[in-house]
C-alpha cells in the first residue's frame, strides 16, 4: 500500500493524463474484494510462486524507497498483484481471470523521466498528419507543420489536450476492466486494447476534421470554450461506445468460451506459517521505511519558514510583462509585442517583443505561468526543430546551471536560430535545469526531496531567440548581456506584484 501511494502521488503531481486513476483502482480492489485475494495470502495455493514474488516486490520496494523512484514503487506494486494472483490460484467461473489485478495495476506506475510528455508529442503530430487525407477529402486547403494545421482562416495548434492521449489511456483502461469484469481470455484483452487504442486515434483525428471543417464552411469556431468543451465529450463517449462495441465484436470472432483458460497442475502445498510471518515482517519492515523517506521531507519542509515576499498589487494581463524600451543596449521595436515571429508561431501562450542592436536583432519571449517547471524543448520539437547542441550553464552572480543554450534548425523552412532559456518561479528565483545524464538526474533529486522546502508552483519561462544569428564571440556576448538584464527586468515584475493563477501549456 505504501508504493501505491508512492506511485499515485507522483501521478498526481506530475502526470496529468493519468488523473483517471481512481477508475482503475476501484476496479483493483473491487475485484481482489470480490473474489477473496487477500485471504489467499494466509494459504497461497501456488507457495513457491507467490514467496518469489513476494521477496522480488519487497526488494523492488526497497530500492524504490532508497532512490526516491515512484517507478520502482509502480512496479513493485504490480509484483505484489502478481503475487495476490499466485496465492489465489485457479479462479472460479464466476470470478475475473488471473492477468486482471497485475493488468490494472500497471495503470499505476507513473512513466519514468516524463516520458508521457513524449507520447504527448508523438500522438499530436501523428493526429496531425493523419489528418491531412481527410482534409484532402474534405477539400480544405492546408499546411501541416509539425503540430500545426495551417488554414487561410486559422492556424490550429494539436496542443497536448488534443493529442488524444488522456482519451487513449482510459480508453485502453476500459477495455481491461470490460475484459476483467466479462472474464475475457488474455489474448481477447489484448486485441481490445490494441482495437482501443486505434480507436481513439481515428477518433481523435476525425474530431482535430470536424473543428477545422466547421470553421471553413460554417464559420463555427468550435477550437475554444464551452463547445470545444462539449465537442470532446461527444467523442469521448463515442469512444467508450466503440470500445464496449469491439468487446462483443472480439467476443463473437475468438468465439470464447465463458470457462477460464489453463489448468494449475503444479499447486503447491500452503505455505509454512514460520515462512507467512518471515514475509509479513520483512514487509512491515520496508512499509516502515518507505513512510520515513517519503514522509521526511514533507514533515521537514513544514519546519521550514515560508519564504517569497507577499505581494500586493494584481497588474492586468495585457501589460503584466511589458518589457522597457532599452535592454543593455538593445532597442525595443515598437510598443506592443509582435504579433508574427519566430516564437509567436510555436503555439506556446507568451508575450514576445524584437529587439534591435546594430546590425543584430532578437525575439525577447516571456511565457504566461505555467504549473511547475515547463520544458520549452517539447514545444519547439512539436512544431519540427531539430536540436543541434544544448549547453547549460549560469550567468554571473548564479550558482547552479540556470541557462540552457540550445542550436537549432528546422528543415521545412531552412532555418537555423540560436535560443537562450531560463526559467523562473513566482518569486522572481531563477530555476536550476535538471542535468540531462540519469544518474547525475537522481542524485539530485535525491538531495533536492530533503534540501528544497517544497514543490514550486507557477513558473515563468523567458525566451531569448536569434534567427540566422552570426556565429562569433561578439554578437553571443551581446546576446547573454540582453538574457540577463530581461531576466533581471522580469524577476523584478514578479517580486513587485503577485503573478497571475498557473495555466498549463497549450
Amino acid at each position: 500500500m505504501v508504493c501505491l501511494f508512492f506511485a499515485l502521488q507522483e501521478i498526481w503531481v506530475r502526470h496529468p493524463a493519468y488523473h483517471f486513476f481512481p477508475l482503475p483502482l476501484v476496479a483493483w480492489f473491487w475485484l481482489a474484494k470480490r473474489d477473496g485475494l487477500f485471504r489467499a495470502v494466509a494459504f497461497p495455493q501456488h507457495s513457491a510462486a507467490f514467496s518469489w514474488l513476494s521477496a522480488c516486490h519487497l526488494l523492488l520496494a526497497l530500492m524504490a524507497f532508497v532512490l526516491i523512484s515512484p517507478f520502482l514503487a509502480g512496479l513493485a506494486f504490480v509484483l505484489s498483484s502478481a503475487a495476490l494472483a499466485a496465492a489465489k490460484g485457479k479462479p472460479a467461473d464466476h470470478e475475473a481471470p488471473t492477468w486482471s489485478l497485475p493488468a490494472l495495476a500497471l495503470f499505476f506506475v507513473p512513466p519514468p523521466m516524463m516520458l508521457d510528455q513524449q507520447v504527448h508529442q508523438v500522438l499530436a503530430g501523428l493526429a496531425a498528419r493523419l489528418s491531412q487525407g481527410w482534409l484532402d477529402t474534405m477539400q480544405v486547403l492546408h499546411v501541416v507543420q509539425g503540430t500545426i494545421v495551417a488554414t487561410p482562416e486559422k492556424r490550429f495548434f494539436v496542443d497536448d489536450a488534443c493529442s488524444g492521449t488522456n482519451t487513449m489511456l482510459v480508453a485502453i483502461c476500459v477495455a481491461v476492466i470490460i475484459s476483467s469484469f466479462n472474464k475475457r481470455s488474455w489474448i481477447h484483452a489484448l486485441l481490445l486494447i490494441v482495437s482501443a487504442g486505434l480507436i481513439s486515434v481515428a477518433s481523435n483525428v476525425l474530431r482535430i476534421c470536424v473543428v477545422i471543417g466547421s470553421l471553413h464552411y460554417w464559420r463555427l469556431e468550435l477550437d475554444q470554450g464551452m463547445a470545444h468543451e462539449a465537442l470532446g465529450v461527444v467523442f469521448f463517449v463515442l469512444d467508450l461506445l466503440l470500445v464496449g462495441s469491439a468487446d462483443h465484436g472480439w467476443h463473437f470472432i475468438l468465439n470464447s468460451s465463458p470457462g477460464k483458460e489453463g489448468t494449475d497442475m503444479h499447486a503447491g502445498p500452503a505455505a509454512p506459517p514460520l515462512a507467512n510471518r518471515l514475509l509479513g515482517g520483512l514487509s512491515f519492515g520496508v512499509a516502515v521505511i518507505g513512510m520515513t523517506l517519503l514522509l521526511g521531507p514533507e514533515l521537514l519542509a513544514l519546519s521550514r519558514p515560508a519564504g517569497g515576499p507577499v505581494a500586493a498589487n494584481v497588474l492586468t494581463e495585457a501589460d503584466e510583462f511589458q518589457l522597457p524600451e532599452e535592454l543593455a543596449g538593445w532597442v525595443r521595436e515598437g510598443d506592443k509585442p509582435v504579433e508574427d515571429s519566430m516564437i509567436g508561431n510555436l503555439g506556446v501562450r507568451n508575450q514576445v517583443w524584437l529587439y534591435r542592436k546594430g546590425g543584430q536583432e532578437a525575439f525577447v519571449a516571456v511565457n504566461f505561468p505555467f504549473l511547475g517547471f515547463h520544458d520549452t524543448r517539447l514545444c519547439y520539437s512539436g512544431q519540427g526543430w531539430q536540436f543541434q547542441k544544448q549547453v547549460d550553464g549560469a550567468l554571473p552572480g548564479d550558482t547552479q546551471n540556470t541557462v540552457r543554450f540550445l542550436e537549432m534548425n528546422q528543415p521545412t523552412e531552412l532555418a537555423s536560430a540560436q535560443l537562450w532559456l531560463s526559467v523562473l518561479d513566482e518569486h522572481g528565483t531563477a530555476q536550476a535545469f535538471e542535468s540531462e545524464k540519469p544518474l547525475d538526474r537522481m542524485s539530485e533529486r535525491l538531495l533536492s526531496r530533503w534540501s528544497n522546502p517544497g514543490p514550486v508552483s507557477n513558473t515563468y519561462v523567458l525566451q531569448i531567440m536569434s534567427v540566422e544569428p552570426e556565429n562569433d564571440s561578439r554578437a553571443h556576448s551581446a546576446l547573454t548581456e540582453l538574457l540577463a538584464e530581461a531576466r533581471n527586468r522580469l524577476s523584478q515584475a514578479l517580486v513587485n506584484h503577485r503573478p497571475q493563477a498557473g495555466k498549463e501549456s497549450e
